[in-house]
């Protein structure tokens, strides 16, 4: 009830007297230390529209703002106040002899804050205007590597060598490299030793024996090792391939170099371009005024 008879109070308040007069409301509940009450009256006068008239009523209107914000512990709406005074107002300072010591460090270090913000900002544009200094009379040229697509069938790593994925490519050369030197190592021992076609003999050195009594020990060392070759080629030829479709998949027609300044063409000059289509070839001249 009480809440009610206070709003309407208030309602009443506005319909009858002028912007300035409330703000003389505002200002004197300030004064007495009534904080939340020059909030409450001081706060509809600059927001959601600002209804004060003078310049310097909207300046002392957020200073009484952010002041009463922050003895009412609300450092955030205190912070947004005394930022939108130093907006009005650059030069605005608390007075340390007159003015509270909470209220001078906090706005001071809000003016801290903001001067750090406005060095880096001044920095970075001295540094970009710099570096567009140091390139006048060059045009920026963007350096792309082209990739040849054939090259992701080519086995032993060299798509991911490619795709800059080196940890890829030393893994699938590691692999690709010992399976296949394996194959062609037993490959190779097994036509040294045992020939093309390994010859069976007969037991205890005979001449001539019955298949019960053939040795098949040197062909059946010669599939020994013939077993090792096959295995270990499938395994190459299935890691070879794995390769060819991890490098597919991860495959950039162009990679970006980075960009490069190079000097401008100069104004006025003759250029031969090469000009080609379906139907002709040819060229043209170009220049630039």
């Amino acid at each position: 009830m009480n809440f009610l008879s206070a709003a309407l109070f208030l309602a009443t308040l506005n319909l009858t007297s002028t912007p300035s007069q409330e703000f003389d409301r505002g200002r004197t509940a300030f004064y007495r230390g009534e904080y939340e009450r020059a909030v409450t009256i001081i706060y509809p006068l600059l927001y959601p529209d600002l209804r004060l008239e003078s310049e310097a009523d909207v300046v002392q209107a957020h200073r009484l703002l952010g002041v009463s914000y922050l003895f009412e512990n609300k450092q955030s709406e205190a912070r947004d106040e005394f930022r939108k005074l130093l907006e009005l107002s650059p030069d605005y300072r608390f007075d340390p002899l007159l003015d509270p010591p909470k209220v001078v460090e906090f706005f001071n270090g809000i003016v801290r804050e903001q001067q750090a913000q406005l060095g880096d900002i001044d920095i970075r544009l001295k540094k970009r205007e710099e570096e567009l200094n140091r390139h006048v009379g060059q045009v920026l040229v963007r350096r792309n590597e082209r990739h040849s697509y054939l090259i992701n069938f080519v086995p032993f790593g060299a798509g991911q060598f490619q795709n800059q994925q080196r940890r890829k490519g030393w893994a699938f050369l590691g692999v690709e490299a010992g399976l296949a030197a394996v194959s062609l190592g037993a490959f190779m021992a097994n036509v040294q030793t045992y020939g093309w076609h390994p010859v069976s003999k007969c037991q205890d050195g005979q001449t001539s024996c019955t298949p019960a009594m053939i040795d098949h020990t040197l062909e059946n060392n010669s599939r020994k090792l013939l077993d090792v070759q096959v295995v270990s080629g499938a395994l190459f030829f299935g890691v070879a391939i794995a390769g060819i479709v991890d490098a597919v998949a991860n495959y950039h027609a162009e990679v970006p170099l980075g960009d490069t300044y190079e000097p401008a063409p100069a104004t006025g000059a003759w250029r031969l371009i090469p000009s080609l289509s379906p139907q002709a070839g040819g060229a043209a001249l170009f220049t630039s005024f």
